[in-house]
């Protein structure tokens, strides 16, 4: 590689690419030292004597840096190291980086160093540290006060100004327009009087003025430069070179990416030399140190506060975290602001000791609290009480606060309220690097509550959808209304009791907050798929539908109008037979509307024995025989032809039926199970809510197998699914609203559920936790 390095606080860096003159002019050496804004050097390798200004300039031919020793003629102002070998041999390699570090020029070409050409944009540096630095935007230029040079081929512009980040921003070329990204800056970057957002990219224009850090800049675009601008670019044109050197440098530049050679022999940042040197490296680096502590608090922040979702758990969280960081502080108060009223909503308040204050000690500074959120500002007061802004009515002096410093928590352009950390030691004032923390983290801490509020909202709107859901399921059987509900509040309540239980048998079962949610839910949406039984089973409450019911009355009463019908024929026939007397016929009618009478009577007696047999909670005795005489018993209709009083289909319904329903609509009312499952499976549930499916599936499965709709056994069964069945039927045995049955008492249904247990069906140890920790009186939680 051929080249040479120009650097400001830096040592030269450059090897051959043809042999070294051995001489150089002294016209070239003013020449480029007037171009970089140097003095003349003395060149002590080979012997000549130049203008005085106690500069050290060292060709070396092994391409090597110069050794520490003769670096002792560095002083305070930025001088420059250069090789100055025949120019038009000399190549410099391109590192992108110029300011303190220095930039690398390319000697071939016929552009100015500061004009690279008319196609490019400059950056000029108006206020800070660097002002009056000009530098060229080629394809891309990263600012910031990192000394590593880039590998990546993009310029890079160190600035001196503390307070911009190691990689505060970067000016970036697509086609003919440009562009501005704030890299995630600590202080952030302003443009059009609005502060960029980390990774925000906008486009930026001629004479836009940036402002980062204690620095201020403007780009100038090609077009505008070339038609005249009022802050002018470099150029060799601007100093009074000589023929001989300006002839000799006039083609200088910074090399674009593809120049860029890759065979850079290496770069050495003399700067830490320096330091070393003047033995106040580790004092120079404190502000180094800061910033690691800045930033190991933010990451701290991050980490701690990136997983949590439940606002309480969060706000402990942060207390906890600011009193980790700042040992000084004695309180800290997290204040919410309502966007719409502009209240002050206090969310947690906390001394050190973890104490809440007391009522009277809790109010904060209103004028503190006014110039935080009015001007979106962090405020730092080391001596609160002589502050002269705060006068002494004010809630300052009322608290006697030592110290304060109080952050805006801002999301985007939404102040979400402020964080306030106060001490009332004078041993233990805030410093502007603590303000500087605590504006970071808030921050960090805005972000979290954000999330903390969108995860709230996306938990009540799934919530709503749920409860919507289960109320318009439910509104398709009046009877059992209320019923999901329930069981899901005896279900949460049982799943807290077991999570707590002592028990040795129990004592390995634990529910955390999300998987106590997940149970709830799937005790919610453990009927979801009634949606898919046909609504007349659902609210079926007798074994014969009503019209069946009607349709059987209707036929007893045929049945009565056709005995008696029959009857009063056999009357008039015998009225027509002149051979009866008078007395004769009498008496046969008396007979006759006897036995009617009894026949009606015996069909009144069927009917009200059918209307017995059809309630849900009447089970039909074989011994009796009484329906089987029902179902023998025939009538003859007008023709004289047979007609059976009970309907095969009847006789079946009312005396194999269990409950309201015959088998086919058993059936179909536990295919709900299944159909729950395949409707829940559709649901994209996030991981913590992965199980409700199955839960909900095995709701009425049994110990023993004898549960559907898979007949599962013991282990097979997931233990909420069986603090869920135990809840399901002691709800459906106490709910008094049920069509096809009262509701029985608390007594009666842990009896009935107690056999089951004795069967061998439910868990025994569920069952006892549910008695002893009473969650069956938690019929609304």
């Amino acid at each position: 590689m051929g080249g040479i390095f120009v650097g400001w606080n830096m040592g030269c860096v450059f090897s051959n690419r043809s042999s070294l003159c051995n001489t150089t002019s002294k016209k070239d050496y003013i020449g480029l030292s007037a171009i970089l804004k140097c003095r003349p050097v003395f060149d002590k390798t080979h012997n000549k004597t130049m203008e005085a200004g106690g500069r050290l300039l060292r060709c070396f031919k092994s391409g090597g840096p110069p050794p520490i020793d003769r670096l002792d003629h560095y002083d305070a102002y930025y001088s420059t190291d250069i090789c100055l070998q025949c120019l038009n041999e000399c190549r410099i390699a391109r590192t992108g980086a110029i300011g303190r570090e220095g930039v690398y020029l390319d000697l071939q070409g016929q552009t100015p160093l500061s004009g690279r050409g008319s196609g490019m944009a400059e950056l000029i540096i108006r206020r800070g540290p660097d002002s009056g630095l000009r530098v060229q935007v080629d394809q891309e230029l990263i600012i910031g006060r990192s000394s590593r040079s880039r590998a990546d081929g993009s310029d890079f512009l160190r600035l001196t100004d503390a307070e911009i980040s190691r990689r505060h921003l970067r000016i970036f070329r697509q086609g003919e327009e440009y562009f501005v990204e704030d890299l995630a800056s600590t202080n952030g970057t302003l443009l059009h009087g609005k502060f960029l957002k980390p990774g925000e990219v906008q486009p930026v224009g001629d004479g836009d003025e940036l402002y980062f850090g204690n620095s201020q800049a403007v780009l100038r675009l090609p077009a505008r430069r070339a038609e005249g601008s009022d802050v002018p670019p470099l150029s060799v044109a601007d100093f009074d070179l000589g023929g001989e050197a300006a002839a000799s440098v006039e083609g200088l530049h910074v090399m674009s990416e593809e120049d860029r050679q890759p065979d850079v022999s290496m770069v050495v940042d003399a700067s830490q030399i320096l330091m070393q040197l003047r033995g106040k490296f580790g004092e120079e680096r404190e502000p180094d140190r800061d910033l690691v502590k800045r930033m190991q608090s933010i990451v701290q922040v991050s980490i701690a506060l990136g997983a949590i979702t439940d606002q309480d758990e969060l706000l402990a969280k942060i207390i906890e975290l600011i009193f980790d960081i700042f040992e000084g502080a004695d309180r800290a108060f997290v204040i919410a602001c309502d966007s719409d009223t502009r209240q002050f909503v206090p969310l947690i308040i906390r001394n050190r000791d973890g104490e809440s204050p007391s009522v009277d000690e809790i109010e904060l500074s209103r004028t503190i609290v006014n110039e935080v959120l009015e001007n979106r500002h962090a405020l730092l007061l080391m001596d609160a009480l002589g502050d002269q802004r705060f006068n002494v009515q004010d809630s300052i002096v009322d608290l006697a606060i030592r110290s304060v410093m109080c952050a805006p928590m801002l999301y985007e352009d939404e102040v979400l309220g402020l964080i306030q950390v106060d001490t009332r030691q004078s041993s233990h004032v805030f410093t502007a690097e603590d303000l500087e923390i605590l504006t970071g983290i808030s921050a960090q801490i805005a972000v979290a509550m954000k999330n903390t509020q969108l995860y709230q909202n996306i938990e009540g709107l799934f919530e709503g959808f749920v409860t919507a859901s289960v109320t318009a399921i439910e509104s398709r059987d009046p009877g059992t209304a209320g019923h999901s509900f329930r069981v899901a509040n005896y279900t949460e309540h049982l799943a807290r009791a077991v999570d707590r239980s002592p028990d040795k048998v129990l004592r390995d079962i634990r529910f955390d907050r999300e998987q106590i949610q997940e149970i709830r839910y799937a005790a919610l949406l453990h009927d979801f798929g009634k949606v898919g039984v046909r609504e007349h089973v659902l609210t079926k409450a007798k074994k014969l539908y009503p019209h069946e019911t009607n349709e059987l009355k209707l036929r007893f009463k045929y049945a009565q109008a056709c005995i008696e019908r029959r009857a009063y024929l056999e009357l008039v026939n015998l009225a027509e037979d002149s051979s009866m007397s008078n007395a004769e016929f009498r008496e046969h009618r008396r007979q006759v509307e006897r036995q009617v009478r009894q026949e009606v009577e015996r069909l009144n007696e069927f009917l009200a024995m059918i209307l017995e047999v059809n309630e849900p909670d009447h089970y039909y005795d074989k011994n009796t025989g009484r329906l089987h005489e029902i179902n023998e018993f025939q009538f003859l209709d007008r023709e004289g032809r047979p007609i059976q009083l009970l309907t095969n289909f009847e006789f079946s319904v009312l005396s194999f039926a269990h409950g309201s329903l015959n088998t086919e609509e058993r059936q179909e009312i536990e295919s709900h199970v299944s159909h729950t499952y395949k409707f829940l499976s559709l649901i994209p549930w996030t991981k913590q809510f992965s199980n409700i499916p199955d839960i909900a599936h095995a709701h009425h499965e049994k110990l023993d197998g004898t549960g559907y709709p898979r007949g599962l056994t013991g282990e097979e069964i997931p233990v909420q699914s069986k603090i869920m069945a135990i809840a399901d039927i002691f709800d459906a045995l106490t709910a008094g609203d049920r069509p096809y049955r009262e509701g029985v008492t608390t007594e009666m249904a842990l009896s009935v559920i107690e056999g089951e247990v004795q069967e061998g069906k439910l868990d025994p140890d569920l069952f006892r936790v549910f008695i002893e920790s009473e969650s069956y009186k938690f019929r609304n939680l």
